[in-house]
């Protein structure tokens, strides 16, 4: 058995199927009016790319690409946006104003960047009497080997007196001094001293400035002719060198 109204029901569902699809299909963006006027596409803003015929999709866009810094410097820059073709140039061409772009970077002046100066760096000022190792080694040029002969030597000295005595560190070359030297001071209260009138041979030996010879005829002078007075009297010594005395006169006491 036929339905009656099947032939009509098929027709009917057709057509709203046909306006369902028409419906769900994106519609291209037709706007009412189209406004032709004067613009710099740096400036406009939304309602005046919608006013021109470009889409709220398209505005969108457009506000975007300029908020990322592009910049129109000629009217032929704005085909570098997507929705512009050629014909859509032709026709926008004769309306585009563009304003002179100035480079903010070559209008600031120079006064505004700080004048740059070399850094001065202060040196490490050490004391050689108290320094330690670890303390030593912040001088440029010493490195731990030096740092070991300077208190090596500081400790047979029994204290630095004046800086000048680092270029009497064993095998150490006088051009790599100077520069330490003005690094480094002396505080010359610290210091042993020897006393000439109790001082045995082999206490003597052990300072630098004297040498086998010098320390035991120190000893037999003390012994034919009695302690010691003042430190002047070591001058008598025959053997004993005038610079060799004034080196060795901080390191001596008379008690």
């Amino acid at each position: 058995m036929q339905l009656k109204y099947g032939p009509s029901i098929v027709q009917f569902q057709e057509e709203i199927d046909s306006i369902s699809l028409v419906e769900a299909s994106p519609q291209p963006w037709i706007p009412k009016t189209y406004e032709h006027f004067k613009f710099d596409p740096n400036t406009l803003d939304s309602t005046g790319w919608l006013a021109l015929g470009f889409s709220p999709k398209q505005t969108a866009s457009i506000l975007k690409y300029r908020s990322k810094g592009a910049k129109f410097r000629k009217p032929e820059d704005i085909k570098n946006l997507f929705m512009v073709n050629d014909e859509r140039y032709k026709e926008l061409q004769p309306f585009i104003d563009i304003k002179p772009i100035s480079d903010e970077r070559a209008e600031r002046k120079f006064e505004e960047y700080p004048k740059w100066e070399k850094p001065t760096y202060e040196p490490t000022i050490v004391e050689l009497n108290t320094a330690d190792s670890a303390l030593l080694v912040t001088i440029n040029g010493v490195g731990p080997s030096y740092a070991k002969r300077i208190l090596k030597y500081r400790e047979q000295l029994g204290g630095y007196v004046s800086k000048n005595q680092l270029f009497e560190l064993y095998k150490i070359d006088s051009a790599h001094i100077l520069p330490i030297l003005q690094s480094v001071h002396v505080d010359t209260t610290i210091r042993k001293r020897i006393n000439v009138n109790t001082a045995d041979y082999q206490e003597l030996l052990k300072h630098p400035y004297i040498d086998p010879n010098l320390a035991k005829t120190i000893v037999n002078y003390r012994q034919q002719h009695g302690k010691y007075k003042k430190l002047l009297e070591l001058k008598k010594i025959q053997i004993l060198k005038e610079d060799t005395y004034t080196k060795l006169k901080p390191y001596l006491i008379v008690e």
